[in-house]
């Protein structure tokens, strides 16, 4: 199988790596009180355990991502430095404001989902693309500061992530069309279901993009007119933390949805980034 090259990859992996050491300096950190123990989530991150491919461990982000890309790039006929395709891939975001989960906090006994296994979580997801060709990954999204809006200290919402690839707009467009009732996003002027093509070498910045490690927080204030306005920034170290004690326990695989040749794919890729 075809695997990006570390030099060719050189920019995302090292935004992986600065992720990784940023969870590792929140996990010491003092305000961080999730973990009483952090030996065992330490030795979980480590470089040597990559191949147990769990969510957060940064050389496993990068293992997989350089796999599954190199699959989708060989697939498509895309190679370097130019990284242009044969065809148009699309990229898809798909947000469902029903999946929202608690986010841990030793405050408010510990993790509560709501009711939602992470099974559900992923199940909501699973059957938006078939009929594609097509490989996504879900990811929380984590607001904070959510007291005055939603009630509760902050929450996570899941969505989803996906290039699609032998398609055209209008028939993507259309399934679009036909998840949008079912399928609405948090804020009520943005889309559940949003369609983009890949620009021209952006294609592997979106590779990164699906699999990327969380990176940011979110935060939502009223309008005058009692409308929501959201606000982006980086997350900060206790809520890396929060974010890790959601998912310390999946591994990637778990995270991903694939229909066609992305299920091909997805095997090709879990083999060969377990045995790298």
């Amino acid at each position: 199988m075809v695997v990006l090259k570390r030099s060719e990859f050189r920019l995302f992996s090292d935004r992986e790596e600065s992720r990784g050491e940023h969870l590792v300096r929140a996990l010491h950190g003092r305000h961080q009180r999730i973990f009483t123990s952090t030996k065992i989530e330490l030795d979980r991150l480590r470089p040597s355990r990559a191949g147990e491919l769990r969510s957060h461990n940064p050389r496993a982000r990068q293992l997989w991502m350089r796999t599954y890309g190199g699959g989708l790039a060989e697939e498509l006929g895309a190679s370097g430095p130019g990284w242009t395709t044969d065809q148009t891939v699309y990229f898809v975001t798909i947000i469902d404001r029903h999946q929202i989960v608690d986010a841990p906090d030793p405050d408010f006994g510990g993790i509560s989902n709501r009711g939602r296994s992470h099974d559900q979580l992923r199940d909501a997801y699973k059957g938006a693309l078939r009929g594609f060709d097509y490989f996504g990954m879900i990811e929380p999204a984590l607001y904070v500061s959510t007291q005055r809006v939603a009630g509760v200290p902050r929450f996570m919402l899941w969505h989803m992530h996906a290039l699609v690839w032998n398609t055209s707009r209008e028939r993507l467009e259309r399934r679009a069309e036909d998840l949008r009732p079912w399928f609405r996003a948090y804020l009520p002027y943005a889309t559940g279901v949003d369609v983009r093509p890949v620009r021209t070498g952006d294609l592997l910045q979106m590779i990164w993009y699906v699999a990327k490690t969380p990176m940011h927080q979110y935060q939502l204030a009223k309008r005058e007119s009692e409308s929501l306005q959201q606000y982006r920034g980086p997350l900060n170290g206790v809520n890396t933390v929060r974010l890790y004690a959601a998912m310390h326990e999946l591994q990637l695989p778990d995270l991903v949805l694939a229909g066609g040749i992305g299920c091909h794919i997805l095997r090709r890729t879990c083999r060969a980034a377990r045995h790298w």
